[in-house]
Protein backbone atom coordinates (compact mmCIF):
# COMPACT_ATOMS: atom_id res chain seq x y z
CA UNK A 1 0.00 0.00 0.00
CA UNK A 2 1.52 3.46 -0.54
CA UNK A 3 -1.21 6.47 0.34
CA UNK A 4 0.79 10.15 0.94
CA UNK A 5 -1.17 13.01 1.37
CA UNK A 6 0.35 16.64 1.49
CA UNK A 7 -1.99 19.90 3.05
CA UNK A 8 -0.77 21.66 -0.20
CA UNK A 9 -0.21 20.29 -4.11
CA UNK A 10 2.31 22.85 -4.37
CA UNK A 11 5.03 21.26 -3.06
CA UNK A 12 5.10 18.19 -5.32
CA UNK A 13 4.33 20.52 -8.35
CA UNK A 14 7.39 22.84 -7.75
CA UNK A 15 9.55 20.01 -7.48
CA UNK A 16 8.56 18.10 -10.39
CA UNK A 17 8.44 21.17 -12.40
CA UNK A 18 12.37 21.91 -11.52
CA UNK A 19 13.03 18.51 -12.93
CA UNK A 20 11.19 18.01 -15.94
CA UNK A 21 13.15 19.94 -18.25
CA UNK A 22 16.30 18.47 -17.05
CA UNK A 23 15.26 14.84 -16.94
CA UNK A 24 12.73 13.04 -19.15
CA UNK A 25 11.73 9.78 -16.43
CA UNK A 26 13.09 8.61 -13.07
CA UNK A 27 12.70 5.94 -10.26
CA UNK A 28 11.09 7.20 -7.17
CA UNK A 29 11.63 5.41 -4.64
CA UNK A 30 9.13 5.09 -1.96
CA UNK A 31 10.03 3.50 1.73
CA UNK A 32 8.34 3.78 5.21
CA UNK A 33 11.00 6.74 5.95
CA UNK A 34 9.79 9.14 2.72
CA UNK A 35 9.84 9.40 -0.92
CA UNK A 36 13.57 9.62 -2.04
CA UNK A 37 14.89 10.40 -6.46
CA UNK A 38 18.27 10.55 -7.67
CA UNK A 39 18.89 10.45 -11.59
CA UNK A 40 20.92 12.10 -14.28
CA UNK A 41 19.88 13.88 -17.36
CA UNK A 42 20.35 12.15 -21.16
CA UNK A 43 23.63 13.93 -21.59
CA UNK A 44 25.59 12.78 -18.07
CA UNK A 45 25.76 16.68 -17.48
CA UNK A 46 23.20 17.28 -15.00
CA UNK A 47 22.02 15.29 -11.27
CA UNK A 48 19.15 15.93 -9.41
CA UNK A 49 18.65 14.53 -5.83
CA UNK A 50 15.36 15.08 -4.40
CA UNK A 51 14.45 13.72 -0.89
CA UNK A 52 10.92 14.38 0.99
CA UNK A 53 10.50 12.65 4.52
CA UNK A 54 7.19 10.66 5.79
CA UNK A 55 6.68 14.34 8.16
CA UNK A 56 6.58 16.49 4.85
CA UNK A 57 3.37 14.54 4.34
CA UNK A 58 -0.01 15.44 6.86
CA UNK A 59 -0.72 11.50 6.04
CA UNK A 60 2.14 8.73 5.07
CA UNK A 61 1.05 4.93 4.51
CA UNK A 62 4.25 2.91 2.97
CA UNK A 63 4.44 -0.22 4.22
CA UNK A 64 7.46 -2.31 2.45
CA UNK A 65 9.91 -0.06 -0.13
CA UNK A 66 8.57 0.20 -3.62
CA UNK A 67 10.57 1.39 -6.86
CA UNK A 68 7.91 3.78 -8.97
CA UNK A 69 9.20 4.21 -12.74
CA UNK A 70 7.27 7.52 -13.80
CA UNK A 71 7.57 9.59 -17.02
CA UNK A 72 8.31 13.62 -15.44
CA UNK A 73 6.56 15.30 -18.73
CA UNK A 74 2.97 13.22 -18.00
CA UNK A 75 3.12 13.79 -14.58
CA UNK A 76 3.83 17.52 -14.90
CA UNK A 77 0.67 17.88 -17.15
CA UNK A 78 -1.37 16.22 -14.34
CA UNK A 79 -0.01 18.45 -11.31
CA UNK A 80 -0.18 21.39 -13.68
CA UNK A 81 -4.10 20.98 -13.06
CA UNK A 82 -3.98 21.23 -9.29
CA UNK A 83 -5.04 24.33 -7.94
CA UNK A 84 -3.00 26.96 -5.20
CA UNK A 85 -5.14 25.29 -2.33
CA UNK A 86 -5.32 21.75 -3.47
CA UNK A 87 -4.46 18.84 -1.17
CA UNK A 88 -2.66 16.51 -2.72
CA UNK A 89 -2.97 12.84 -2.20
CA UNK A 90 -0.40 10.07 -4.27
CA UNK A 91 -1.80 6.61 -4.31
CA UNK A 92 -0.88 2.94 -5.95
CA UNK A 93 -3.26 1.56 -7.72
CA UNK A 94 -1.36 -1.97 -8.34
CA UNK A 95 -4.07 -3.64 -9.93
CA UNK A 96 -3.55 -1.28 -13.20
CA UNK A 97 0.02 -0.51 -12.27
CA UNK A 98 -0.65 3.26 -12.19
CA UNK A 99 -0.17 6.42 -9.86
CA UNK A 100 -2.91 8.10 -9.28
CA UNK A 101 -2.94 11.78 -8.25
CA UNK A 102 -6.09 13.34 -6.21
CA UNK A 103 -6.85 16.97 -5.78
CA UNK A 104 -9.27 18.17 -3.01
CA UNK A 105 -10.21 21.62 -2.98
CA UNK A 106 -13.51 23.31 -4.07
CA UNK A 107 -14.02 19.47 -5.54
CA UNK A 108 -12.23 16.55 -5.90
CA UNK A 109 -10.48 15.89 -8.58
CA UNK A 110 -8.64 12.28 -9.93
CA UNK A 111 -6.14 11.87 -12.52
CA UNK A 112 -3.31 8.99 -13.08
CA UNK A 113 -0.40 7.81 -14.81
CA UNK A 114 0.78 4.63 -16.21
CA UNK A 115 4.14 3.16 -14.22
CA UNK A 116 6.51 2.82 -16.46
CA UNK A 117 10.05 0.64 -16.45
CA UNK A 118 12.60 2.88 -16.17
CA UNK A 119 15.83 -0.03 -15.59
CA UNK A 120 18.48 2.53 -13.95
CA UNK A 121 20.56 1.24 -11.62
CA UNK A 122 20.52 3.33 -8.25
CA UNK A 123 22.98 6.25 -8.08
CA UNK A 124 25.44 6.54 -5.65
CA UNK A 125 25.62 10.19 -3.93
CA UNK A 126 28.58 12.26 -5.45
CA UNK A 127 31.47 13.31 -3.46
CA UNK A 128 32.51 16.30 -3.94
CA UNK A 129 35.14 18.82 -1.95
CA UNK A 130 33.85 21.93 -1.98
CA UNK A 131 36.01 25.17 -0.91
CA UNK A 132 33.19 27.73 -0.92
CA UNK A 133 29.47 28.51 -0.19
CA UNK A 134 27.22 31.34 -0.53
CA UNK A 135 23.59 31.18 0.66
CA UNK A 136 21.40 33.60 -2.04
CA UNK A 137 18.13 35.08 -2.76
CA UNK A 138 17.07 32.72 -5.54
CA UNK A 139 15.05 35.95 -7.49
CA UNK A 140 18.71 37.75 -7.68
CA UNK A 141 20.24 34.38 -8.89
CA UNK A 142 17.27 34.37 -11.53
CA UNK A 143 17.73 37.84 -12.65
CA UNK A 144 21.23 37.33 -12.68
CA UNK A 145 20.99 34.50 -14.95
CA UNK A 146 18.63 36.39 -17.00
CA UNK A 147 21.10 38.85 -18.03
CA UNK A 148 23.61 36.20 -18.75
CA UNK A 149 21.24 34.50 -21.19
CA UNK A 150 21.02 37.88 -23.36
CA UNK A 151 24.95 37.81 -23.85
CA UNK A 152 26.14 34.25 -24.00
CA UNK A 153 25.48 30.20 -23.56
CA UNK A 154 27.91 30.29 -20.46
CA UNK A 155 28.19 31.97 -17.68
CA UNK A 156 30.82 31.89 -14.57
CA UNK A 157 30.11 31.72 -11.10
CA UNK A 158 32.93 33.02 -9.02
CA UNK A 159 32.60 32.96 -4.92
CA UNK A 160 35.84 35.08 -3.08
CA UNK A 161 36.68 37.07 -0.01
CA UNK A 162 34.36 39.98 -1.86
CA UNK A 163 31.49 38.14 -2.35
CA UNK A 164 29.16 36.03 -5.26
CA UNK A 165 29.60 37.01 -8.84
CA UNK A 166 28.64 35.98 -11.81
CA UNK A 167 30.11 37.19 -15.19
CA UNK A 168 29.16 36.17 -19.08
CA UNK A 169 30.69 37.57 -22.00
CA UNK A 170 30.69 37.13 -25.65
CA UNK A 171 30.58 39.28 -29.20
CA UNK A 172 26.76 40.29 -28.41
CA UNK A 173 27.94 41.67 -25.28
CA UNK A 174 29.36 41.33 -21.31
CA UNK A 175 26.81 40.74 -18.69
CA UNK A 176 27.80 40.63 -14.93
CA UNK A 177 25.82 40.27 -11.37
CA UNK A 178 27.63 41.20 -8.07
CA UNK A 179 26.63 40.34 -4.36
CA UNK A 180 29.14 41.90 -2.04
CA UNK A 181 29.85 41.50 1.93
CA UNK A 182 26.58 43.36 3.02
CA UNK A 183 24.15 43.18 0.42
CA UNK A 184 20.85 42.14 1.71
CA UNK A 185 20.44 39.27 -1.04
CA UNK A 186 23.86 37.48 0.15
CA UNK A 187 22.55 35.92 3.06
CA UNK A 188 26.08 33.47 4.18
CA UNK A 189 29.17 33.26 2.36
CA UNK A 190 31.82 31.10 3.77
CA UNK A 191 35.46 30.42 2.18
CA UNK A 192 37.68 27.49 2.51
CA UNK A 193 39.56 29.03 -0.30
CA UNK A 194 38.08 31.05 -3.73
CA UNK A 195 36.18 28.96 -6.54
CA UNK A 196 35.23 29.87 -9.88
CA UNK A 197 33.86 27.68 -12.68
CA UNK A 198 32.13 27.94 -15.81
CA UNK A 199 28.67 26.56 -16.34
CA UNK A 200 25.48 26.32 -19.76
CA UNK A 201 23.73 29.23 -18.60
CA UNK A 202 19.96 26.90 -20.10
CA UNK A 203 20.94 24.24 -17.24
CA UNK A 204 21.28 26.38 -14.53
CA UNK A 205 18.22 28.39 -15.65
CA UNK A 206 16.37 25.30 -15.53
CA UNK A 207 17.28 24.22 -12.31
CA UNK A 208 15.95 26.89 -10.69
CA UNK A 209 12.78 28.80 -12.34
CA UNK A 210 10.78 26.88 -10.02
CA UNK A 211 12.27 28.49 -6.75
CA UNK A 212 10.47 31.59 -5.63
CA UNK A 213 11.77 34.77 -5.80
CA UNK A 214 11.63 34.69 -1.73
CA UNK A 215 13.40 31.46 -1.52
CA UNK A 216 16.73 31.15 -0.47
CA UNK A 217 19.25 28.89 -2.32
CA UNK A 218 22.60 27.11 -1.32
CA UNK A 219 25.72 27.18 -3.89
CA UNK A 220 28.38 25.14 -3.17
CA UNK A 221 31.55 25.77 -6.02
CA UNK A 222 35.00 24.69 -6.38
CA UNK A 223 37.77 25.51 -8.95
CA UNK A 224 36.22 23.80 -11.70
CA UNK A 225 34.38 21.63 -10.32
CA UNK A 226 30.51 21.02 -10.39
CA UNK A 227 28.16 23.33 -8.91
CA UNK A 228 25.91 22.50 -6.66
CA UNK A 229 22.25 23.84 -5.92
CA UNK A 230 20.39 23.10 -2.73
CA UNK A 231 17.20 24.81 -2.03
CA UNK A 232 14.88 23.60 0.49
CA UNK A 233 11.05 22.06 0.26
CA UNK A 234 7.91 21.73 2.42
CA UNK A 235 9.30 23.82 4.72
CA UNK A 236 12.98 23.07 5.29
CA UNK A 237 11.74 19.34 5.71
CA UNK A 238 12.87 17.94 2.00
CA UNK A 239 15.20 19.09 -0.06
CA UNK A 240 15.85 19.48 -3.45
CA UNK A 241 19.65 19.34 -4.78
CA UNK A 242 20.94 19.52 -7.92
CA UNK A 243 24.91 19.17 -9.74
CA UNK A 244 26.00 20.63 -13.08
CA UNK A 245 29.80 19.30 -14.19
CA UNK A 246 31.69 22.76 -15.68
CA UNK A 247 32.40 23.74 -19.09
CA UNK A 248 36.58 23.26 -19.09
CA UNK A 249 37.91 25.92 -21.29
CA UNK A 250 41.32 26.82 -22.61
CA UNK A 251 43.13 29.86 -21.24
Amino acid sequence: MIVAKMADSKVWKICIGATVNLIEEAAFKFTPEGIKMRAMDPSHIALVDFELPADAFVEYNVKQPAVLGINLAEMYKIVSRAKAEDELIIELDQERNRLGLTFKGASTRKLSLPLIDVGETELPEPKIQFTATAEVSAGVLQDGLKDAEVVGDNVRFELNNNGFFITAESDKGTAELKLVKGDKALIKLNLKQPARATFNIKYLSDMTKAASSTDTMIISLGTDLPIQLDFPVAEGKGRLRFLLAPRIEAE
